[in-house]
C-alpha cells in the first residue's frame, strides 16, 4: 500500500509540472536541431508569452506551384539557457483552427511537426497549450 501511494504522489507531481515547460534532466538532453529547411515555421525562444511573433516566419507563404501539396514543418526552438542542446525547453503544441491538419501533440525542445497542405487557403492555427501564440498558413495556387 506504501508503495502505490508513493508512485501516485510521484505520478501527481510529474502532471503537476505538465503545464507547458519541459527542462531536459541534468544526464539527458534536447535533440540535435534539425536541419533547416524552405518550408520551416519556427516557434521562438519565450513564445508562450507572445502572440503573433511567437512564430517565424508569421504568417508563412507557399505555394503549390502545380504539385498535388506542399510540406510545412514546425520546429520548436524554444530552449532557453545558453543553447539548443542542454537549454531548457517550453513544450508547445501545435492546433488548426479550421481542422485542416491534425494536432501536433506535445513538441519538446527542437521536436518537429510536418504537415502537408493540399489546397490553396488560409489556415490559421495556435499552440493549444499557450492559446495566445497564433499563427496563419497561405497558401497560394
Amino acid at each position: 500500500m506504501g508503495r502505490i501511494r508513493i508512485t501516485l504522489l510521484t505520478l501527481s507531481l510529474g502532471l503537476a509540472g505538465a503545464c507547458g515547460s519541459y527542462t531536459a534532466p541534468t544526464n539527458s538532453q534536447n535533440p540535435p536541431p534539425p536541419m533547416v529547411q524552405a518550408n520551416d515555421i519556427n516557434v521562438v525562444i519565450g513564445a508562450s508569452g507572445l502572440t503573433t511573433t511567437a512564430f517565424s516566419p508569421n504568417p508563412k507563404v507557399v505555394s503549390l506551384g502545380g504539385n498535388p501539396s506542399v510540406s510545412l514543418r514546425w520546429v520548436n526552438k524554444d530552449i532557453t539557457g545558453g543553447n539548443y542542446t542542454s537549454g531548457s525547453a517550453t513544450v508547445h503544441n501545435i492546433t488548426s483552427d479550421n481542422g485542416a491538419f491534425t494536432a501536433s501533440g506535445p513538441l519538446g525542445g527542437n521536436a518537429t511537426y510536418t504537415i502537408a497542405l493540399t489546397t490553396a487557403g488560409s489556415y490559421p492555427y495556435h499552440c493549444s497549450i499557450h492559446p495566445n501564440m497564433v499563427g496563419t498558413i497561405t497558401v497560394n495556387p
